[in-house]
């Protein structure tokens, strides 16, 4: 073996496990005390929450903005007027959570499971949705100005006087959905 092909072999090693070890998506499970001052508290910005089981609580007005709550479960849960600016919620469960008059703005959701929630008056402007499920979501009202909407599934979610300007969301699931007008949509079913 050449020295030129131990070098080539050494340096695609080195490579290999500065990728394992430097640059690997960081683990972030929830801190047991970012749980206790939430429950606590009800306020906790920039806290890390992911994966922590939030279901049926009330956080009513709560301040998360944020907050890292990523595969975090809030169904149930009460987080009307909560502060959720900014906040990481990919994968997060929302299911038939009262979110009522939350500001979202610039919230990450991808993947999030929102359906049956309630979203009326909601701020989610600049919020990125892509592939979020809002089947049976009532977001009356709501803002999504310039939102990311992707291919979220809106299928009998009701949008009625949404604000939607600059939102992208061509690639949207809309089957018997109630749109911004009022009138009932079916496209990409």
């Amino acid at each position: 073996m050449n020295v030129k092909s131990l070098v080539a072999k050494l340096s695609a090693a080195l490579i290999v496990v500065l990728g394992v070890l430097g640059f690997a998506a960081p683990s972030w499970a929830y801190l047991q005390d970012d749980v206790d001052m939430l429950l606590e508290l009800k306020d906790c910005p920039v806290c890390i929450l992911s994966e922590a089981d939030l279901s049926g609580q009330d956080f009513a007005s709560v301040n998360l903005k944020v907050a890292e709550l990523s595969d975090a479960n809030l169904s149930k849960s009460n987080l009307q007027a909560a502060n959720l600016m900014l906040a990481e919620l990919r994968g997060a469960d929302l299911t038939e959570a009262n979110l009522e008059g939350a500001t979202m703005n610039g919230s990450r959701l991808q993947g999030a499971d929102l359906s049956g929630a309630d979203l009326v008056d909601v701020v989610l402007t600049q919020a990125n949705i892509d592939g979020a499920n809002l089947q049976g979501a009532n977001l009356e009202n709501a803002d999504l100005t310039a939102a990311i909407i992707g291919n979220a599934d809106w299928r009998g979610a009701n949008l009625k006087g949404a604000n939607l300007r600059g939102a992208t969301w061509s690639e949207a699931i809309i089957c018997d959905t109630v749109l911004p007008d009022g009138s009932v949509g079916d496209r990409n079913c």
